[in-house]
């Protein structure tokens, strides 16, 4: 086990220091979620008692469109400069490709969020958040999914030429849970008000996520054969 952690660690580790050269991937994420909070700022004048009720959808919007062209410009240049083969040819389990290429994903949207989340704090005129741990579990719950489905289904369409337009007409409508589970846990933390199905939203998205990373995970080597 500790040494499938190495190997996984170490392939994200690669990714990041191949992002490190040019960040271009990162900028191009970044700059779109926060293109959003732009959008949405000067296109609604948004009060502080709308801007609660507003914020965590606006966000996951953000989240969800501009980590699908992260993840797909990744998938992209990993087709074309020939790195997913030579990863797919190196000694190790093939599902340690899935789960670092996983990790990465997760890396790259923590900063994304990092980053977006206070500016859509500002576009919405929040004055605060009543519970910020659930607001960061709901965050984490929610990429967690998205990552793991936008991952596998990246790579399964990096061949096509139309990756960046053929990922999201396939990925989103398998969001829903991610969509709706994440906007309701968000929305939960902004409002400070935990109802019953808060709880349900939580472990429903737990599901999902280990399953969207565990049966993958195991079938990884069969779609690289693909």
């Amino acid at each position: 086990m500790r040494e499938y952690l190495r190997v996984v660690v170490a392939l994200a580790g690669k990714d990041v220091l191949l992002e490190r050269k040019s960040f271009e991937t990162l900028v191009a994420t970044a700059s779109f979620a926060l293109l959003v909070a732009l959008l949405f700022h000067f296109a609604f004048d948004v009060s502080s008692a709308e801007g609660a009720r507003f914020f965590p959808g606006a966000l996951w919007i953000a989240i969800l469109f501009s980590g699908t062209i992260g993840m797909a410009r990744s998938a992209r240049a990993d087709e074309v400069d020939g790195r997913g083969r030579g990863a797919a040819l190196a000694p190790v389990d093939r599902s340690a490709i899935f789960v670092g290429k996983c990790l990465y994903h997760m890396a790259l949207m923590a900063v994304v969020e990092a980053v977006a989340t206070p500016v859509f704090v500002a576009a919405f005129a929040l004055r605060g958040i009543a519970l910020p741990h659930l607001v960061i579990l709901g965050l984490f719950l929610g990429t967690w999914g998205f990552v793991a489905l936008g991952t596998l289904l990246a790579g399964a369409t990096a061949g096509e030429r139309s990756t960046g337009l053929l990922l999201p007409v396939v990925l989103f409508p398998l969001l829903a849970p991610v969509a709706l589970g994440g906007v309701a846990i968000v929305s939960a933390g902004v409002a400070g008000e935990v109802a019953a199905s808060t709880g349900s939203w939580i472990r429903l998205l737990v599901v999902f996520d280990v399953l969207f990373t565990a049966i993958p995970a195991l079938f990884y080597d069969s779609l690289l054969e693909v």
